[in-house]
């Protein structure tokens, strides 16, 4: 079970002022999950978020409310978040469904799966993390959505399938490539730029293009330096972790450490 965070609201209006751009009407989303929550006195439970939702929910909260995340994992990159007022509580909803294929006469990917629930007009926010590890088909989803695809998800290109609830959570096992590079500063764009092995001036205009996000957030400003496990995403380049300066060299620059998710 993943651990019970606390978070803290602010007024309502001085939060709406603060909301990440963009993303306006997902912070008022937020504030009324909460308040709902405190109004009732009785858990309120949101869809699966990504990374970047949560990331929104944590910047609003402070520790006024206690709150619980729920991806059926502790490393789920989807997650439900469950607003506990004034109480603990243990209780889950989310399912872990597995069914398995052959593929030897079919090739089943992550898209393969996605599409074919999305044809049963299920929404993506019903849906957690899912993957396909040899011949079997991993996926969390919430309870009311579970029955409902064991009975209508039979079938995936031209295999049959069949998913069952299992009793087991699995945890998505994801790959990461080490390197090791110099860098004259851990400013944002010269990190950037030694990651996507590109100029800094591309890296420069990756950033101001809205191209990278630093734990999930959009960021615009090259000058930031970046901070040890800082988790830095390039779009069309990959996601990365920064784990930080390994020393500095004898002409005054930093051998940083990063991993790439392959």
């Amino acid at each position: 079970m993943a651990k019970l965070a606390l978070t803290k609201m602010k007024t309502k209006n001085s939060s709406y002022q603060e909301q990440p751009r963009g993303n306006e009407y997902f912070g008022i989303r937020v504030h009324d999950w909460i308040e709902q929550a405190e109004k009732y006195h009785s858990p309120t439970i949101t869809p699966f978020l990504n990374e970047s939702e949560m990331a929104i929910v944590k910047k609003i909260c402070g520790n006024k409310i206690a709150y619980r995340e729920d991806g059926g994992y502790d490393e789920a990159n989807y997650k439900r978040v469950i607003f506990l007022p004034n109480r603990e509580d243990d209780f889950s909803l989310v399912v872990c469904l597995v069914a398995t294929f052959n593929p030897k006469f079919n090739e089943i990917g992550h898209r393969d799966v996605l599409g074919a629930l999305m044809n049963l007009q299920i929404a993506r926010n019903q849906i957690g993390d899912l993957w396909v590890e040899g011949n079997r088909i991993i996926l969390y989803t919430t309870h009311s959505q579970s029955a409902y695809i064991q009975q209508n998800c039979t079938k995936i290109k031209r295999s049959s399938i069949q998913f069952n609830e299992s009793s087991q959570h699995y945890a998505q096992v994801i790959n990461k490539i080490k390197s090791t590079v110099s860098v004259s500063s851990e400013r944002l764009d010269a990190v950037i730029s030694a990651m996507i092995q590109k100029p800094r001036g591309i890296a420069q205009d990756l950033i101001r293009d809205g191209s990278v996000k630093v734990n999930h957030e959009i960021l615009e400003d090259s000058s930031k330096l970046c901070n040890n496990e800082d988790t830095i995403s390039i779009r069309g380049f990959g996601k990365y972790i920064y784990c930080g300066v390994i020393k500095t060299t004898k002409k005054d620059r930093y051998l940083i450490e990063f991993e790439k998710y392959s």
